[in-house]
């Protein structure tokens, strides 16, 4: 969908803005769900423009077009620095709900792969000659807020096979210490949240102890 100039402006606008907020403040800032789905919308809208003003009647306008968007891009480049500074640094310590809620889609995604690569490099400094569960064996999964219909009905059937898979695998109980994305295993999705306590497959509840994410309950 093409964006009229109006729509270009307010998007170039709330990313200035939101470039300002972060510089302003040392916590990382909560921006709009669909913040970046618009902002790529907003810069294919400029291209588009530029193509249809490739001309010498329009050079003018396609010189402000490109001005436009140069504009944009160093803008926004300039945000995603100081915002991904944020969220890098963030990563390296448990990650709570307070800064989850402040995070897009993306970025949930992004902070918690960074986490677990982190998780990964301090368990094989430390703790060397222990074995290293496969990534892979503990998805994390980030609930969007804009799926549709079909990708919903998707993830039920996948839901339903899983814990039809699981049936004859060990649950393990487990105090959850931190707050924590929910993650998809083979007995279905789990929501992790700081003294709530779990049954976990056995695999997953070895990850997220071994991650101090939680310990083993005895009951």
């Amino acid at each position: 969908m093409t964006l009229t100039v109006a729509e270009i402006d307010k998007i170039s606008r709330e990313i200035r803005d939101y470039y300002r907020q972060e510089s302003a403040t040392v916590q990382i800032q909560k921006i709009r769900g669909n913040f970046y789905e618009q902002v790529k919308e907003a810069m294919e809208s400029l291209e588009e423009m530029a193509k249809d003003n490739i001309s010498p009647d329009t050079i003018d306008l396609y010189r402000k077009i490109m001005d436009k968007k140069d504009m944009m891009e160093k803008n926004l480049r300039n945000f995603l620095l100081k915002r991904y500074e944020k969220i890098l640094r963030d990563s390296l310590f448990e990650i709570g709900s307070t800064v989850l809620e402040k995070l897009t889609p993306e970025e949930k995604i992004f902070i918690m792969n960074m986490h677990n690569q982190m998780q990964d490099i301090l368990e094989k400094i430390i703790k060397p000659s222990r074995v290293q569960e496969p990534a892979a064996s503990l998805e994390t999964v980030v609930q969007g807020e804009y799926e549709n219909e079909s990708t919903e009905k998707d993830q039920i059937r996948d839901e339903q096979a899983r814990v039809g898979q699981s049936i004859s695998e060990p649950m393990i109980p487990v105090v959850i210490t931190a707050d924590y994305l929910p993650v998809a295993t083979s007995a279905g999705d789990f929501y992790l949240h700081r003294n709530d306590i779990v049954y976990l497959p056995e695999k997953a509840a070895e990850i997220i102890t071994s991650r101090s994410f939680g310990r083993q309950a005895m009951i």
